[in-house]
């Protein structure tokens, strides 16, 4: 069932990565605007590049094929290992993605670790205090976080924690503390939904046979939650939070971008407003192996930790 199931994902992990090239070939050439010429007004610094150096650059990206032979010989590239070079910097693809990758994924580590630490316990709380003051409190809480979009949470994060407190750096990196606010802000949407999914699955689990059995045996509520009902409970949460692990990189684009992460997300806006294609496919193909590598390794998990899953494969 394993080597099925790792089949499966890597046929779906192809299926992807062709989409998405297709895809973004595909909004790259009914994009207003030459490329080459946006490139070369990034690169000189000027509103009218000559004409002759939009010419070579333009059979240089090969726009003058067909967008199908130019789709092909990509392709071609990538099989090779070879994503091309910035026309921005010069410098290779790869290498721009290597340098750009550890604070996307710092940042994206960062924040399900605060979902985590915050959702989980108060699910329990909720839970265990069903329509209680904590259960209403985290409901409000949740629809509050899921209404609200990134980019204003953001901004009052950075009002509070970086302006009037002056606790954090609001902008830029370097040290863990130029993580925390951007880390924050993204995980807000994932520990709302987090902590509904730990109240609901806790409140299944303490509705069990096996639960009852251990309240007739005497033992006490807390007992009965961390020997019995927590471990079955956090697997639907487990599940969840993989999947979304990551599109959490998905969401690390406008977080990056509002304050000034040097991540894979800053490096695809910047590749998009100056039409830098090899970057841009980069990027795009590098989020959908992501993705589809987390999801292989959920799958993995849950055929790992729930054993009904198990039975339904054997």
């Amino acid at each position: 069932m394993i080597r099925r199931i790792i089949l499966n994902r890597l046929f779906q992990m192809i299926q992807v990565m062709v989409g998405i090239s297709l895809i973004t070939f595909t909004v790259i050439s009914l994009s207003p605007g030459d490329p080459a010429e946006i490139t070369l007004r990034a690169t000189l610094g000027t509103e009218s590049p000559p004409k002759e150096a939009v010419a070579i650059l333009h059979k240089e990206m090969g726009l003058d094929d067909p967008w199908y032979v130019s789709y092909l010989k990509w392709i071609s590239r990538v099989v090779h290992g070879d994503l091309g070079y910035s026309y921005q910097t010069k410098r290779s693809t790869l290498e721009e993605i290597r340098h750009a990758l550890p604070t996307t994924f710092y940042l994206a580590s960062l924040s399900m670790l605060f979902s985590a630490i915050i959702a989980i316990p108060l699910g329990i709380a909720a839970a265990l205090r069903q329509n209680g003051p904590v259960d209403h409190l985290c409901r409000l809480t949740s629809i509050v976080c899921l209404s609200s979009p990134e980019y204003f949470i953001a901004i009052v994060f950075m009002l509070i924690g970086g302006i009037y407190l002056d606790i954090f750096p609001v902008a830029g990196t370097g040290g863990i503390e130029y993580f925390i606010l951007p880390s924050l802000t993204l995980s807000i949407g994932l520990t709302a939904i987090t902590m509904r999914i730990m109240r609901t699955s806790m409140i299944e689990t303490l509705e069990q046979d096996y639960i009852r059995t251990a309240r007739a045996k005497g033992l006490s509520r807390r007992k009965i939650v961390q020997r019995h009902a927590l471990k079955n409970a956090l697997l639907p949460v487990i599940i969840y939070m993989g999947t979304q692990f990551g599109w959490i990189f998905g969401g690390a684009v406008t977080i990056e971008t509002i304050f000034a992460l040097p991540g894979l997300g800053m490096l695809l806006v910047n590749s998009v407003s100056s039409m830098d294609i090899m970057v841009m496919q980069g990027c795009m193909l590098t989020f959908a192996v992501i993705i589809v590598l987390i999801n292989l390794f959920v799958d993995l998990a849950q055929l790992y930790l729930d054993p009904s899953v198990r039975a339904q494969g054997e």
